[in-house]
């Protein structure tokens, strides 16, 4: 199994951000966006299709 992990330095709602990384996953640091700004981003959807389709 695998699993990932999408995250943002500038995420206000999850807090602190090293909490995010999980041992064994793919951790991808996305760039400074907002929580809610991760659901609309094109770089960040990219990432993610990609890692599904891996």
């Amino acid at each position: 199994m695998k699993y990932a992990t999408f995250w943002s330095g500038c995420d206000e709602i999850v807090n602190p951000d090293d909490s995010v990384p999980l041992t064994g996953a793919a951790n991808t640091p996305v760039g400074c966006l907002k929580h809610n700004d991760l659901l609309g981003d094109d770089g960040t959807s990219a990432a993610v299709r990609a890692f599904l389709a891996s």
